[in-house]
């Protein structure tokens, strides 16, 4: 039994070695990506299956990398939900900022040359 379905890329992630270079400046980001000879080509095979004439080459890079966001995110999504309660709460202080770092005792305010109870906010 034959398929007309055709396989254009089997992508491994371990295997790429793209290099990327990120210019951000106040409002704008540039990300570009240097592929090697076989991956532009397997690239411009993508493109020209996959986009439509009416769209540009610069649209459908960015439908690209936001779409490859969108399912990094749906699985980061789905590892977390399945990570275990203490994990969770554990990840969500983290994001908040929040530690669980003991106090500083008076030997580690010592080694930073600082008097016990004094804070930061009196180098000022």
């Amino acid at each position: 039994m034959s398929s007309n379905k055709a396989i254009l890329y089997n992508f491994n992630p371990e295997e790429i070695n793209w290099k990327f270079k990120v210019i951000k400046s106040n409002r704008r980001m540039k990300l570009y990506i240097k592929m090697t000879k076989a991956e532009t080509a397997q690239y411009e095979e993508l493109s020209s299956a996959a986009k439509p004439p009416e769209m540009s080459n610069d649209q459908f890079a960015k439908i690209l990398f936001y779409k490859g966001i969108d399912s990094f995110m749906s699985q980061l999504t789905e590892h977390i939900e399945k990570l275990p309660q203490e994990e969770k709460d554990k990840l969500v202080a983290e994001a908040k900022g929040e530690t669980t770092k003991p106090d500083p005792t008076r030997e580690d305010l010592a080694a930073l040359g600082k008097k016990p109870f004094e804070s930061d906010d009196s180098e000022s």
